[in-house]
């Protein structure tokens, strides 16, 4: 058997290299953990930030409830006792009356001045008609001490507005006819 040709190796190519081994039971736990991980490998500063913020809101609930429950404790109305804070809401009762007593009579007042007013305007009213079936007209909306005519200068425009002529109010010029532009020739 020396020889070469003797020797016959059975040798097949396709199994040359052995089938790569995967393992597709991946436990759950790390399934979780690669995820975490690629959620902060991408968006690792929000995550850090965040994590700052809610620590600080944190500690400021915490310092907010601790003052909240200091300042419940001192409060002064608690430690009074129930007859006190009985007197407290009587005494409060009153004051809230005297004051209501005090509305109603300016209301009571002004309803008095009111109803002169009125009863005045009535008489008014029955003196005007009254005048007028005298014949003498009726007497004129302007108080006593007042004009019941205005005396306006000569130049007094009432399209030029509040201002009158001599004010400093807007005035076109004069309408020109020679501009051109027109007409027949000549």
């Amino acid at each position: 058997m020396s020889s070469d040709e003797d020797v016959i190796i059975d040798h097949d190519p396709s199994e040359e290299h052995p089938v790569v081994l995967s393992n597709d039971n991946v436990p759950l736990f790390w399934n979780a953990v690669s995820s975490v991980w690629s959620i902060f490998e991408g968006h690792g500063y929000l995550l850090v930030l965040g994590a700052i913020l809610s620590y600080f809101l944190y500690q400021r609930s915490v310092q907010y409830l601790e003052q909240k429950i200091r300042h419940g404790k001192n409060d002064s109305q608690s430690n009074l006792s129930p007859e006190d804070q009985m007197n407290r809401l009587e005494a409060v009762r009153k004051a809230r009356e005297k004051q209501q007593s005090e509305v109603d009579k300016l209301a009571a007042i002004e309803a008095i001045k009111m109803k002169e007013r009125e009863e005045q305007q009535r008489q008014d009213k029955i003196e005007d008609w009254e005048r007028h079936k005298q014949g003498q007209g009726y007497r004129g909306k302007t108080k006593a001490g007042q004009s019941s005519s205005t005396v306006k200068s000569n130049d007094y425009n009432p399209l030029m507005g509040s201002g009158g002529a001599a004010g400093g109010s807007f005035r076109s010029g004069r309408p020109s006819f020679n501009r051109g532009g027109g007409g027949g020739g000549g």
